[in-house]
């Protein structure tokens, strides 16, 4: 190998962990999970307001999205906190799934 090929081969290796694109990517996240919490309340109130009643799937897919991004934390850092959140995102989830399954199979389809 040559002086070049050694630095293109370390500027890859740098690229793949640089800690701005690293802040990017948390931030990006952050700003996505806002994304779904806002437009799931948006939906929600307008279904709300329209007298079409509460759509518990929409805040079923929010708090799956929390869910996920605090137990992939945790798996990564072991931080208790992530853990907590985790575990009460996850069972917030699946009340939401089963209150909108319920909610599906008691209002038979209407004609």
């Amino acid at each position: 190998m040559n002086k070049e090929e050694i630095l293109a081969k370390s500027r890859e290796e740098n690229r793949k962990n640089d800690p701005y694109w690293a802040e990017i990517q948390k931030k990006s996240s952050s700003f996505g999970g806002v994304v779904v919490v806002l437009l799931s309340t948006v939906l929600f109130v307008i279904q709300l307001v329209m007298g079409k009643g509460f759509n518990f799937g929409l805040y079923a897919v929010s708090f799956a999205y929390g869910a996920t991004d605090f137990l992939v934390r945790y798996a990564y850092f072991r931080r208790r906190r992530e853990l907590i959140f985790g575990v009460i995102y996850l069972l917030v989830m699946i009340v939401l799934i089963i209150l909108h399954l319920n909610q599906l199979l008691s209002n038979p389809k209407e004609s």
